[in-house]
């Protein structure tokens, strides 16, 4: 049964290219050798992430949080609300993909200036869905970096992409992938784990479950983990069987209780490849500090974020950074939830929110 599930868990498309110049080899604990690319977010002056509006919203000032307008005497609060209050007077520039010599001088600069790339904006090391690869979610990346002020790291699994003469992919490649793309983050660009945001689309959602465990358990937990359409595990797709069996792949289920970071569910009521409850079921698991308000759209399927829901998506995964990650990145106090004046919850629309179920 393992090969059978194997053969339907992974299925590589053709390999889409990219410019050789902008891809990241990183090598796992395997020797197998994975690309990957870092997409730097536009930034202000201040060196913190910029986003561009959103349909209806109008641009303001820069990009200064509200802690620091409040505490110098005031400073008007944004459309989307949060710590990214305010846009600036144009539509941020488009986020920059970024070389490795270009990345290297990034982190010697900011040894001598004290900022660097784990200051000011979040990171999303994204894990990526079955049936994709770096060169087909490269635009949904760098959408995902305009609209949020975030920088994006995303890698590929062995046997994908750049990498398909690296051997069949695995859980083990999978976890080794992530593990050396963390390490990357962590260790050479120097971003700190508080700043770091694991997403995880379906297949992702396997090693970025378990990354933020281990993570955990290892005491210096990531700042947040997204995680959308996620599995319980791979057999409980097509078999309920109450308990992980032995053969049974990236058991979700089993890691998720010892996650110790903001959790952020997106799924939608629609998807007929990973049942809705599949979240439903996992949301269940987190310990109650660490849930964060998820997200289930009615009617969105598995593949796709159609362009009529896209205000809401990108909407609910501001205010999940603004209340659980972002005032990590910039040492604000977290947004509160109860009464506090800033708790971005309150500011969704009616519109938006009657495509939400929870």
């Amino acid at each position: 049964m393992g090969d059978a599930i194997s053969s339907l868990l992974f299925q590589p498309p053709p390999p889409t290219r990219l410019k050789e110049s902008k891809v990241i080899w990183l090598t796992n604990s395997f020797g197998k050798r994975i690309p990957s690319f870092f997409i730097e977010c536009a930034k202000d002056d201040r060196g913190e992430g910029m986003r561009a509006p959103l349909p209806g919203e109008s641009h303001g000032g820069g990009a200064r949080s509200n802690s620091y307008d409040d505490a110098n005497g005031g400073g008007e609060r944004g459309a989307s609300g949060g710590y990214y209050s305010n846009y600036p007077p144009v539509v941020p520039s488009t986020p920059q993909i970024r070389t490795p010599k270009e990345l290297e001088m990034s982190v010697a600069m900011a040894a001598r200036s004290g900022g660097g790339l784990g200051h000011g904006a979040p990171t999303i090391l994204y894990s990526h869905a079955n049936a994709e690869d770096l060169g087909n979610i490269y635009p949904w990346c760098k959408f995902l970096s305009k609209m949020l002020g975030v920088n994006i790291f995303a890698y590929d699994y062995t046997g994908y992409g750049l990498a398909t003469d690296q051997g069949d992919p695995s859980e083990d490649y999978c976890f080794a992938d992530i593990s050396a793309a963390y390490s990357y983050l962590t260790s050479v660009l120097q971003i700190p784990p508080s700043s770091i945001i694991l997403y995880g689309r379906s297949l992702g959602s396997g090693p970025s479950c378990y990354l933020a465990a281990r993570t955990a358990e290892e005491g210096d937990p990531v700042g947040g983990l997204i995680l959308h359409a996620p599995f319980l595990s791979v057999y409980r797709i097509v078999l309920e069987s109450g308990c992980t069996l032995p053969g049974d792949r990236f058991p979700n289920v089993d890691f998720v209780p010892s996650i110790r970071s903001p959790v952020l569910f997106i799924h939608g009521t629609k998807d007929s490849i990973v049942p809705f409850n599949h979240s439903e079921r996992l949301l269940d698991t987190v310990l109650e500090p660490y849930r964060a308000e998820p997200v289930f759209i009615k009617g969105m399927g598995h593949n796709n974020v159609h362009a009529s829901v896209r205000p809401l998506f990108i909407d609910r995964l501001r205010k999940y950074l603004d209340r659980h990650v972002v005032p990590n990145v910039r040492g604000l106090p977290e947004m509160g939830e109860n009464g506090n004046k800033y708790d971005s919850r309150t500011r969704t629309t009616k519109k938006l929110a009657r495509l939400v179920v929870r």
